[in-house]
This record gives structure tokens, C-alpha cells and sequence, in this order.
């Protein structure tokens, strides 16, 4: 199963992108990209809805280009920030913000291994 971290197909298709070019990038290159890698015929206004999408959520902002009159988009987080983001508001949200109901959650029913119970006193070690 593929996890989005929040984010529709298309939208973490989009962000991916920024993240793996890692440059501000005209609509005209997403639109581009879009049409030759991902294969979308998308209308101007469908990707333009993407993108207000992102910049609403604060994933991506846009800025006028000082080399050319189009709005250039880059992305306001990592792939790695938007995770923990992503995450800190899942436990907030489903868990209360409460570490041990998301640890009871991840255990059910069972118990942690040696391994596992390891693995959190390392994980709490290095909390500041």
C-alpha cells in the first residue's frame, strides 16, 4: 500500500517532483512534465487547481520569476518535514497527542518484542 502522507495521488506526484528537483519550476515545466512523463492531458485550469491546492495546504508558495513574467513554484518543506508534520498532526488527531495511546495503538492486542522495546529506550534516549 502506498502511503501519501496526506496528500492525494496527484498532489504527492506533484510534490515528489519539487522535492526531486529541488529548484523553483515554471507552471509551463510542471505542465510540460506532466504531459511527457506522467502522460496527463490536464487543462491549464486542473493543474492551476493542484497548485492552489499545495499553496493552501503551505506545501508550495509561488513568486514572480525576476527573468521571466511567469510565477515560478518551489516547495516550502523536504519530503522529510512534511512526514513529521504529517505525522506530529496524526498523533495529535487520532491519539490526543498522547505517545502512549499511539504506542497501545501500534501494539494492540500483543506486546513488543525485546527488540522493539529496545528500539523506544534508544528512541527516548536521544529525546532532548
Amino acid at each position: 500500500m502506498k502511503n501519501n502522507y496526506g496528500l492525494t495521488n496527484t498532489e504527492l506526484l506533484i510534490m515528489e517532483l519539487f522535492w526531486s528537483e529541488n529548484r523553483p519550476m515554471t507552471f509551463r515545466e510542471i505542465m510540460e512534465i506532466a504531459r511527457r512523463d506522467w502522460k496527463k492531458e490536464w487543462k491549464v485550469q486542473t493543474l492551476n487547481t493542484f497548485l492552489n491546492g499545495l499553496q493552501k495546504m503551505g506545501m508550495i508558495q509561488a513568486e514572480r520569476s525576476v527573468v521571466n513574467p511567469y510565477n515560478e513554484y518551489h516547495a516550502l518543506c523536504t519530503r522529510d518535514e512534511h512526514i513529521h508534520r504529517w505525522t506530529k498532526e496524526l498523533v495529535e488527531v487520532c491519539y490526543n497527542n498522547s505517545f502512549k495511546a499511539l504506542i497501545a495503538a501500534y501494539i494492540g492486542e500483543g506486546e513488543l518484542t525485546e527488540q522493539e522495546k529496545e528500539e523506544v529506550r534508544k528512541v527516548l534516549e536521544t529525546v532532548k
